[in-house]
């Protein structure tokens, strides 16, 4: 009981993250934090979506963003997004194995997102997405 306790504070104190940077960015219309294997860790997204789904979709494009990388010789991977006539679909590394996924209007300045809440994330690894927290 107490592991439950436990995973539903984790899973509350992510989607407190979540929300908290979606309100200091305007123009951030959904957010998830997912584990790099495709388990949905925390969301805050459209009732229209399938959490597990989103999950799974972004953890790949994550992985052959990576292996792109790899094979082209530039490095780690950092970040990737897409664009689409309505906004941006923003996929960053949240810690070591976790991936954040944002969805954005196209009037949104990506400056902000991929400075001040990628540091953040970053900043936050060691104390809230650690990979000893349960799953």
């Amino acid at each position: 009981m107490r592991i439950l306790k436990e995973k539903r504070e984790f899973k509350s104190s992510l989607e407190e993250l979540l929300k908290n940077v979606m309100d200091d960015v305007k123009g951030i219309k959904a957010a998830q934090i997912s584990a790099d294997t495709g388990q949905a860790l925390a969301s805050v997204l459209p009732s229209s979506v399938d959490e597990m789904r989103f999950a799974a979709v972004t953890a790949a494009l994550c992985s052959l963003s990576e292996r792109a990388i790899t094979e082209m010789g530039l490095g780690d991977f950092e970040q990737a997004y897409v664009k689409g006539k309505k906004g941006y679909l923003l996929i960053l590394h949240a810690g070591e194995d976790q991936v954040l996924t944002v969805s954005t209007t196209n009037e949104i300045q990506l400056a902000p997102i991929l400075f001040k809440h990628y540091k953040r994330f970053e900043d936050d690894d060691e104390n809230l997405i650690s990979s000893e927290a349960p799953l």
